[in-house]
């Protein structure tokens, strides 16, 4: 018989699993019909060819990075991708940087648009997410983390990566046996691939219904608003969804469902934290609700460049006001754009 308080642990460890690559699969966006497709991106987009690296733009290599303190806030790099072949790893149409506070158990979440313009390390120019792929010889997470802590945020520290895929996540939901969810309003989308459908009102949903509810973007708001000092749009159902995974993780029910969570959960995820940090984490974060997470903007625009949509960042501001947020010191002389 497993003791009350190991099961205590496991279903905290779940919660926060639950949390991060939750965080990771909601924020995907459906594409938009007026930005150029990722899929068409690679080989045509003007840049993507392997460059030199603007003088201006190099970096030494990080040093290696002694072992967080679970003591002081930390840094995950959250990523949701889509599933591919063994020998591509899939592009993160999901990038976030959330920062844990275990002080104030505040929760501080970054997301770093895929189109974002870049100078990937090594290649030369192109959307952000391209450094996840296996486009690049090298591609994947680690060229990922060196794109951001280099070429955006210089002096970035990511202690752990937590990568899920969405297909796996909508299945973790499932076998948490679904949330409650009050849907705001008529949910409708279609398109070859994507079909939204939902009813505004109260009811439970399964995984692939969760995550319809957390990807539908088609409302006045669209992906992002934040004004008044709230969210709202997709960024607020994201919040919702989150809340609702992390109130169903408390369920007494969820002890019969322990081994298919787990299963799912493991199926799911992919991260570089040990088990005994995922545990202290856990512990930590267990009773996180759904004010103490913020969303920071990211600061930047859309932009075509040579008839291939970006998103330009606004990199004084992202290194000056929106770095610190996430530790990372605030640059002694401005940065050009």
């Amino acid at each position: 018989m497993v003791q009350k308080r190991t099961l205590h642990t496991i279903l905290a460890l779940l919660a926060i699993t639950a949390l991060l690559a939750g965080i990771a699969t909601v924020s995907r966006a459906l594409p938009a019909s007026s930005v150029v497709s990722d899929d068409t991106a690679n080989p045509s987009v003007p840049g993507t060819d392997d460059q030199p690296v603007p003088a201006e733009r190099v970096v030494s290599p990080l040093p290696v990075q002694p072992q967080p303190d679970l003591d002081k806030p930390i840094n995950v790099l959250l990523l949701g991708a889509d599933s591919r072949t063994k020998d591509d790893p899939g592009r993160a149409d999901t990038i976030m940087l959330v920062r844990l506070d275990p002080v104030t158990k505040h929760v501080r979440l970054l997301s770093l648009p895929r189109d974002t313009r870049v100078t990937i390390p090594g290649h030369g120019v192109n959307k952000l997410n391209q450094a996840s792929s296996g486009y690049y010889r090298d591609g994947g997470t680690s060229l990922l983390v060196d794109t951001i802590t280099t070429d955006l945020l210089p002096g970035l520290r990511i202690d752990y990566t937590v990568k899920t895929d969405f297909a796996g996540f909508a299945g973790i939901i499932d076998a948490l046996g679904g949330v409650t969810i009050d849907v705001e309003e008529r949910m409708l989308y279609k398109a070859v691939d994507v079909l939204i459908d939902l009813q505004p009102g109260v009811q439970h949903l399964d995984g692939e219904q969760a995550l319809e509810y957390a990807r539908f973007r088609m409302d006045a708001v669209g992906d992002f608003g934040t004004w008044s000092g709230e969210d709202h749009g997709r960024v607020a159902r994201q919040k919702k969804l989150l809340a609702a995974v992390i109130d169903q993780t408390k369920d007494v029910r969820t002890l019969l469902r322990l081994p298919a969570v787990i299963g799912a959960v493991q199926a799911a995820v992919t991260t570089d934290m040990s088990f005994s940090v995922m545990a202290r984490i856990a512990s930590t974060y267990k009773d996180v609700a759904y004010e103490d997470v913020e969303s920071v903007p990211f600061p930047g625009k859309p932009e075509y460049v040579d008839g291939v949509s970006y998103v330009i960042p606004t990199i004084d501001v992202l290194r000056t006001t929106t770095g610190p947020l996430f530790g990372v010191a605030v640059p002694s002389e401005p940065s050009a754009n």
